[in-house]
């Protein structure tokens, strides 16, 4: 009967012609071809930075029965928008292929390519280039199809009969934003109503389509698309069991649900049913008794009259005595910078493990929970392997090791600009009253030496993502935030007047609001600080002015310019204040001539020495020559600059 019925759908196919390809369509997720859904979203159409995304839809959502070859896709606009006008993306890339995994957004590894089958998108892309948009009415609702269509350069067979679900993948743009991709729409339509409605899910990264992990995902959203398909020819097999679990003795029905386009259907069967590599039965749809513990793979050749043999084998297809059968699985948490304890979380009661902490196939550990130390920071592959009498299971997950990861393991930072840094796989400390409950940071530490008020901020990253900042004072294990921002310039952040002790070591954390990742550089700025100050203390003659500038305190800078100057410019420095008038013009001697300095300028920074702290120095202007000050006759003709006196805090 099923290869009757597929034989039916593709006579249907060739009835309407070539050209008529096109008509048959499929609404993801299904039951919104007409319908507007009840949500939307800015990405990645509606948005000018950078963008990569997985949108997986549950296999559930397709109608056919036989595998489909897709060759377009249509993304809707959001209802009721504005008039918009025909524009063009550039450097737009789509790859579509199965999943290994449940659309359920707990199900999805972080790191893309773990979640296609096989470990990596398809190396094909199913579109490449530019794609431009048919202008839009506005103001209806649901939108029209046909704005933005995404013709496959590479069509794409999909067979949804095997349980895997869809990933369509769009990078959008590859390069460039801005006038040269101008938006689509601002917003897409879709559906988010939980997981059990929608049968699908968004997950991406917000900044870089070349990002290998996510840093955004929502499990109760999925756009709404329309793929087109045409009934792939050729034989396909497959097949079906009930029930694939339970206790031993487990009496199992096989169902052939092999497609084929030939009229004359199947012709043989070959079934191995119990992983062995023998062929079990011959028969279409036969029974088979599995009487020990374990899981069973199952394979189905079949033939036809017209096309090549098909095969299909599903791994671990039948599991007797579930109850007792391991299923993979652990957690990773972060000991230091380079330290990780694994906790083993696998079910039914395992007995062995062995663990591979760095992918290189060889075992690392034995125990149950262990830890390990890694040398350097990188992405490892780390590999469970649980066993007990009734056989194994495998888990294996891409663990990111970054040296700054935690407070232990804090980079020192350097007054100026920092960076740039990637957060993207850190782990998430905690360290934050802002910016919500997670936050994916990196550790810096900062020791000022002198007394400073620091400020921070990560306001020159670009492309921005949505970073927080917090600085603490105190050890790692026993830290006392002093100040946490999430958003100040933009999405971007500062804190800013946080008093540092010269001597002591503080602690920065930059992560992202809720987790946000990508990169980023910080600003550190440190202005001294104290009680020192510039004071005029007696008055010049002869126009020579003086002025100060700086900051007069340890680790600070104290800097002097005379102006104007006529003649030959000094300046003096003194510690003893004199004010002694030396000339019928008026002209007074601020200071004892110490030390002086020839040139309009002098200056420097103050060394950073507690012994220096309440330190006072006079300093004046001298122009040997100039005139309006000390005239002919007097002992020497110059002018002189009001004294300043500086008292260095």
């Amino acid at each position: 009967m099923r290869s009757l019925l597929s034989l039916t759908a593709f006579l249907g196919l060739l009835t309407v012609g070539a050209t008529d390809a096109l008509a048959q369509t499929q609404t993801l997720p299904s039951g919104f071809d007409t319908t507007e859904a009840n949500s939307s979203s800015g990405f990645p159409f509606g948005a000018t930075a950078r963008h990569k995304w997985h949108w997986v839809y549950d296999s559930s959502n397709f109608a056919q029965t036989f595998p489909i070859r897709i060759t377009a896709i249509e993304v809707r606009a959001n209802g009721g928008l504005a008039t918009r006008n025909a524009v063009t993306y550039q450097n737009l890339s789509v790859h579509i292929g199965p999943s290994v995994n449940n659309y359920v957004l707990a199900s999805q590894n972080a790191t893309f390519a773990a979640n296609w089958v096989g470990g990596a998108e398809p190396a094909t892309p199913f579109f490449s280039g530019s794609v431009t948009t048919v202008a839009g009415a506005g103001s209806t609702t649901p939108s029209p199809w046909g704005e933005l269509v995404i013709t496959g350069q590479n069509p794409v067979l999909y067979d949804p009969t095997l349980g895997q679900d869809l990933i369509i993948q769009v990078r959008t743009p590859a390069t460039g934003v801005g006038t040269t991709n101008p938006i689509f729409a601002t917003s897409l339509d879709g559906a988010s109503a939980g997981v059990g409605l929608n049968r699908g899910n968004r997950y991406g990264h917000t900044t870089d389509p070349d990002a290998l992990v996510r840093n955004f995902s929502n499990s109760e959203f999925v756009p709404v698309v329309r793929i087109h398909y045409s009934p792939a020819a050729g034989l396909y097999a497959n097949f079906s069991a009930t029930p694939t679990s339970g206790p031993s003795p487990l009496n199992v029905q096989f169902t052939d649900t092999t497609f084929s386009s030939d009229p004359g259907g199947v012709t043989s069967w070959a079934w191995d049913l119990d992983g062995d590599a023998l062929i079990d039965s011959n028969a279409q749809n036969p029974a088979f008794t599995y009487n020990t513990c374990g899981r069973y793979n199952v394979s189905l050749t079949v033939t036809d009259a017209s096309n090549p043999s098909s095969s299909i084998t599903q791994n671990q297809f039948i599991t007797v005595d579930p109850q007792l059968l391991v299923t993979a699985s652990f957690t990773v948490a972060s000991t230091g910078a380079l330290s990780r304890q694994f906790t083993d979380t696998s079910t039914g009661s395992p007995a062995l493990w062995s663990w591979d902490f760095d992918g290189d196939n060889i075992p690392d550990s034995a125990q149950q929970n262990p830890s390990f130390t890694y040398p350097t920071g990188g992405t490892y592959t780390v590999t469970l392997n649980a066993s007990n009498a009734c056989g194994a299971s495998t888990s294996t997950r891409q663990v990111v090791v970054i040296t700054n990861d935690d407070c232990t393991g804090a980079i020192p930072a350097v007054a100026g600009l920092n960076g740039p840094f990637s957060n993207a796989g850190a782990s998430s400390s905690g360290s934050f009253t802002c910016g919500g409950t997670t936050d994916s940071d990196l550790w810096f530490s900062y020791t000022p030496s002198c007394n400073v008020a620091v400020e921070i901020n990560t306001c020159a990253t670009s492309p921005s993502f949505d970073t927080k900042i917090s600085v603490h004072s105190g050890a790692c294990g026993a830290l006392t935030e002093l100040a946490c921002n999430d958003d100040s310039c933009g999405l971007l952040s500062r804190v800013s007047g946080v008093a540092m002790t010269g001597g002591q070591t503080y602690y920065i954390a930059i992560g992202g609001y809720n987790g946000a990742t990508g990169s980023f550089v910080f600003d550190l700025i440190a202005a001294p600080t104290g009680a020192g100050s510039f004071t005029t203390v007696s008055p010049g003659c002869g126009g020579t002015g003086l002025t100060a500038a700086g900051n007069p305190n340890i680790g600070g800078s104290a800097n002097f310019t005379m102006a104007p100057v006529q003649g030959l410019p000094l300046i003096n420095l003194g510690i003893i204040p004199l004010g002694i008038p030396i000339c019928a013009g008026g002209c007074v001697l601020g200071a004892t001539l110490d030390a002086t300095f020839p040139g309009a300028t002098f200056g420097g920074a103050i060394p950073c020495d507690p012994l220096l702290i309440g330190a006072t120095i006079y300093t004046q202007g001298i122009d040997i020559g100039a005139v309006g000050g000390c005239a002919a006759g007097d002992p020497i003709v110059l002018t002189l600059s009001d004294t300043i006196r500086t008292i260095i805090g």
